[in-house]
Formats: structure tokens, C-alpha cells, sequence
């Protein structure tokens, strides 16, 4: 079964565009500037590579309507590619997430960080901007 909220969405792009193109590319246009913004905010406190937060930017807005995948999956798997992690930092893991400075120099924790702001952003964006777009619709 698809997720109603992936369903409420696709139905507005296409009242959207029923109605009038330029409506339509209006709602993909804050679909994708809300959804992928706040992932891509999300990444950024958790202090991700640029190149992470560029792909958080432009995963969100696609993993959103994919129920198989989240952005945070695409956002750690950039991350853990870019910055690999070293043995000592898994030997220090324990110790560095003792302190809240620890999570983001261990690049193990901050890779978990990476994944959860990236997630918890795109997660707001997807009802920010369905609230948005029926808004839209609406008025």
C-alpha cells in the first residue's frame, strides 16, 4: 500500500498542472526548494561534506515519493564515501559520543548524524510542502 501522504501529494501536482502548467511546475518548484532545502539544512548542521549537502538538496525531493528509500540513506552512503572512516575512529566511538562536540569529529557518529538531520529534514519538508501545495490549491 503507498503512502497516503506520497498519494495526497501526486494528486496536487496533478490538480496542479490540471488546472494550469504554470501552477503545476509552481508546486514541483516548492516541492522541491522546501523538501529539498530542509534536508539539505539538516545535513548541514550535521556538519556533512558540501557534496553531501548538494545531494541531500537533491535527493530529498525523490526519495519523498519513494517509499523504498529515505534521503538520509543516499545522504550517509555520500558521506561514508567521501569521508571514509578510519579504524580509530571506531575505537573511539565510545568515547567521543560521551561529549556532544564527539558526534560530529568522529566521522562513524557524524555519518549517523549526517543520515538522522538529513532524514528528520526531508520528513518536515514533505508536510511542510504538502501543506503548502493544497494551500495553493485552495486559495
Amino acid at each position: 500500500m503507498a503512502n497516503p501522504i506520497v498519494a495526497l501529494v501526486l494528486i496536487g501536482f496533478y490538480i496542479g498542472f490540471s488546472r494550469n502548467p504554470d501552477l503545476g511546475w509552481q508546486l514541483v518548484r516548492d516541492w522541491v526548494l522546501i523538501n529539498g532545502g530542509l534536508s539539505a539544512l539538516g545535513a548541514l548542521i550535521a556538519a556533512a561534506h558540501p557534496l553531501t549537502v548538494i545531494t541531500a538538496f537533491l535527493a530529498a525531493p525523490v526519495t519523498s515519493l519513494n517509499p523504498t528509500i529515505g534521503a538520509g540513506m543516499v545522504t550517509a552512503a555520500v558521506e561514508i564515501y567521501l569521508r571514509k572512516p578510519r579504524v580509530g575512529d571506531f575505537s573511539q566511538l565510545r568515547h567521543d559520543t560521551s561529549e556532544l562536540k564527539g558526534w560530529w569529529r568522529n566521522r562513524v557518529s557524524r555519518t549517523l548524524l549526517v543520515f538522522l538531520f538529513s532524514t528528520l529534514g526531508s520528513a518536515a519538508g514533505t508536510y511542510i510542502a504538502g501543506f503548502r501545495i493544497f494551500g495553493r490549491l485552495a486559495g
